[in-house]
């Protein structure tokens, strides 16, 4: 048997695990958000709570993707695009996770929402949430395929949405005049504020490491 090739099919079938571990990873996170965003706007505890459990398996998947990747990196030496592709895979990892997070504290904070009484304006998140699932897919499908292009496409509405996250933040933060006698679910609701920037910030990273990636 020739070596070499024998440690071609090795090499590609570890790089194929990582980037199907890479994958996973990224529609678990987005599932989260979709999970947490019921769980607020529609006030589904059993959502939330969904995005509160799956949570373990996203910390599982980074621990393989990160295994698996330094395992590349270790015995196969990787160079040129493949080496791109290991080093993007394991940042993006990190970030996925970061962003199940943020998804863990926006549905802890609609479960404690949803037990007092609903202040209208956090139907505002509804929007944000919205765009952002949109973008999210889109960066998932383009960094499925490693496609530059449409990330670099994607890159202006990434930092759209990171500006209206911002934004809808600033609007929770001026509600505590109105709601005197409910000051603590206002400040829930500048924390899943928080927590949506904090994504979009999440998936303009995402986008960037696909670009170097794909490079």
């Amino acid at each position: 048997m020739n070596h070499d090739a024998h440690t071609l099919r090795e090499f590609d079938a570890a790089l194929s695990s990582l980037n199907t571990h890479l994958l996973q990873m990224a529609y678990k996170a987005q599932s989260a958000l979709d999970l947490a965003a019921a769980g607020l706007l529609q006030q589904n505890e059993s959502s939330a709570n969904r995005a509160i459990a799956d949570d373990e398996e996203l910390d599982e998947l980074e621990m393989t993707v990160d295994r698996e990747g330094l395992h590349l990196l270790a015995f196969f030496s990787p160079v040129a695009s493949d080496l791109k592709v290991v080093l993007a895979s394991l940042r993006m990892s990190s970030m996925y996770e970061r962003i199940g997070d943020e998804a863990v504290t926006i549905a802890k904070r609609a479960n404690r929402l949803n037990k007092r009484p609903r202040i209208r304006e956090a139907a505002l998140a509804d929007p944000v949430y919205r765009e952002m699932a949109e973008r999210f897919r889109a960066v998932n499908k383009a960094v499925s395929s490693w496609d530059g292009e449409a990330l670099k496409v994607l890159v202006p509405a990434l930092e759209d949405l990171a500006g209206h996250a911002a934004s809808l933040t600033e609007a929770f933060a001026c509600l505590p005049e109105q709601y005197q006698d409910n000051l603590v679910s206002v400040a829930d609701l500048i924390f899943v504020g928080r927590s949506l920037e904090r994504m979009a910030e999440g998936l303009q990273k995402v986008a960037a490491e696909g670009l170097y990636a794909a490079s």
